[in-house]
């Protein structure tokens, strides 16, 4: 597999919009096949409409989406920015529940997650970042067959 040898970000501004999460999903697909990281793509679109959802959900202002790749090593980070105040935690949601697993989903599916609190109350600030990475397999070093 080969992977880009050069650090990129991109980023997009998102509207409070139901749209957006299809838009986002487009837009990191896009991505992430331009930078030949197909490998990654269903999870990442899975994770990231998580996160968009979430943002639409809690929140009734715009949100920012940053993509970040880093090739030592090789990892691939999205966070979701969003005004929305208190930290979320991942759920244990009743099997007749119809919401209430996305964190969960993203814990499962990612290498590592996390959320920054970016709150100032003094200022009258609120917001956060809910963050998640992906890295590619590794290649098989050549020379070696299939057993």
């Amino acid at each position: 597999m080969r992977t880009p040898e050069e650090p990129w970000s991109y980023g997009l501004f998102i509207p409070h919009d139901p749209r957006a999460v299809g838009v986002v999903r487009a837009t990191i697909r896009h991505v992430l096949r331009a930078a030949r990281l197909d490998c990654i793509v269903d999870t990442a679109e899975l994770l990231v409409s998580e996160l968009v959802t979430n943002a639409y959900r809690n929140t009734t202002t715009d949100a920012y989406v940053s993509m970040d790749w880093e090739p030592t090593p090789s990892g691939f980070r999205v966070t979701v920015w969003d005004s929305g105040c208190g930290l979320p935690q991942p759920g244990a949601a009743a099997a007749e529940d119809e919401s209430g697993r996305g964190l969960a989903i993203v814990e499962s599916c990612s290498e590592t997650w996390g959320v920054q609190d970016y709150t100032d109350k003094d200022a009258g600030v609120t917001g956060k970042a809910v963050w998640f990475t992906l890295n590619p397999p590794t290649a098989f070093p050549t020379g070696l067959d299939d057993r």
